[in-house]
């Protein structure tokens, strides 16, 4: 088959050829030039052809490279959100202790001191959890005088002291926690009220 075409393209330029020695030095100049002009034509359009499939290859990358940024940050924030569920959940079932901790710390605060070295090992411990909270970035939930916020408190009682300005936490009834400012559990607390 490779043979047949040679020939036969041989064959067309010999004809050609003949067909070029019998006519005129002019006429050859034009046809040569009708050919120059139909070569640059002919490359001209691939040319183009060749600008507008490049142009469209780049709209589909920058199309792609859209739909890739897109489709990680989506992956990146499932995998965050499972993750702090997952923190969420461990740590909520660790509150329970940390309370039962932090009782037992505030009791012995409280008392004359003739446990002194299980009162050493509870803050060593206590001092472990925060150590731990500062790590997955918990935070606690445990000031006084600072206004009443209902995204972080539940307020159990109201005081009439007059200590403290209208609305803000007189006492921190149970500590809350906030896991990257997400809401872990809310600080039960104190309100002051004052009466006008």
């Amino acid at each position: 088959m490779l043979f047949s075409l040679k020939y036969t393209f041989g064959n067309i330029i010999m004809n050609n050829t003949d067909n070029i020695n019998s006519i005129s030095s002019d006429k050859k100049k034009n046809i040569i030039n009708k050919n120059i002009i139909l070569e640059k034509k002919i490359l001209l359009e691939k040319k183009t052809e060749l600008q507008n499939l490049e142009e469209y290859i780049n709209k589909k990358k920058n199309i792609y490279e859209k739909n890739i940024y897109k489709l990680k940050k989506r992956l990146q924030k499932k995998i965050d959100n499972t993750y702090n569920f997952f923190l969420e959940k461990h740590f909520l079932s660790l509150l329970p202790i940390i309370d039962s901790i932090d009782s037992s710390i505030n009791l012995l605060d409280n008392s004359n001191n003739n446990y002194s070295d299980i009162y050493t090992q509870l803050k060593e411990i206590n001092k472990n959890f925060i150590s731990i909270f500062h790590k997955y970035k918990i935070s606690v939930i445990n000031s006084i005088n600072v206004i009443f916020n209902p995204d972080v408190h539940q307020a159990i009682s109201i005081d009439f002291s007059g200590k403290y300005k209208n609305n803000f936490v007189s006492s921190i009834i149970q500590k809350g926690y906030l896991l990257n400012n997400r809401l872990l559990r809310p600080a039960l607390v104190s309100v002051s009220k004052i009466y006008q």
